[in-house]
């Protein structure tokens, strides 16, 4: 059970790599988990969007459905799903999460404003058994802060036409009651088959951050070399010989 909560960050992020922010966009993905020899079937995820009207402006809702099967229960049992509301320029508007794993039964909740020239988040979290908010934050930058979904739409603008590996962008990101750095690099392309049964060009995205003062790398993302970036591959890496792979289907 260690690995659980580092999966649904590191699945739910990479999900959304390249995914977003197409008009009425579905995805659907196998799950796969590897724990030393042993490979199985984990379940599956869907991530989709429509155009809305949310508090009077035009914005772009998307949600996302992340499931565990029967088999992969036994190691570990995920039913989370995630609402995020971004303008269509991919700014931040209100971010919820919802993590419901055996007993626990989390929300999560980030809004976005501004004031002057600084970028404002108001963060809470929610223990949805007991009712009870378990904490409460405000966080404060000079330059934008990003939730999931605002990150990927920032994504899709990046040009690695002509980049060479090892370009890196860092993003501050809302995770639970803080914001952390992500770093997003470009390691190169690679030719990948998915679960559809086409194989796609592939841009190779490492997604990585630090921990104990030192570099790790917690996912790697391979997205179609195009201008919708699609997930097609996602290695997640848990640790102590586990990984979970995420597959387009």
């Amino acid at each position: 059970m260690v690995g659980v909560r580092f999966f649904r960050l590191s699945l739910t992020a990479l999900l959304l790599l390249g995914a977003l922010h197409a008009s009425a966009s579905d995805y659907r993905f196998n799950l796969y988990l590897g724990i030393g020899p042993i490979k199985m079937k984990a379940g599956t995820a869907r991530l989709y969007d429509t155009e809305v009207i949310y508090e009077g402006r035009a914005a772009v809702r998307t949600a996302m459905e992340m499931s565990t099967n029967s088999t992969a229960d036994k190691v570990f049992c995920l039913r989370d799903t995630i609402e995020s509301f971004n303008t269509k320029n991919g700014e931040s508007i209100y971010f919820i999460k919802k993590v419901n794993e055996g007993g626990k039964h989390n929300r999560e909740t980030a809004q976005f404003s501004m004031d002057r020239d600084k970028y404002i988040v108001n963060l809470e979290t929610w223990d949805m058994n007991t009712g009870k908010r378990t904490s409460r934050s405000t966080e404060w930058r000079p330059t934008r802060i990003f939730d999931l979904m605002s990150m990927i739409a920032f994504t899709q603008k990046i040009d690695t036409s002509d980049s060479e590996p090892g370009r890196t962008e860092s993003l501050p990101m809302v995770n639970g009651n803080m914001v952390v750095e992500q770093y997003l690099v470009y390691t190169g392309n690679k030719k990948v088959k998915a679960d559809n049964g086409r194989t796609y060009d592939c841009m190779v995205i490492s997604i990585r951050d630090y921990k104990e003062g030192k570099e790790r790398e917690t996912v790697k993302a391979y997205v179609t070399n195009d201008s919708k970036h699609t997930p097609v591959q996602l290695d997640i890496i848990l640790g102590a010989g586990t990984s979970i792979k995420a597959v387009l289907k």
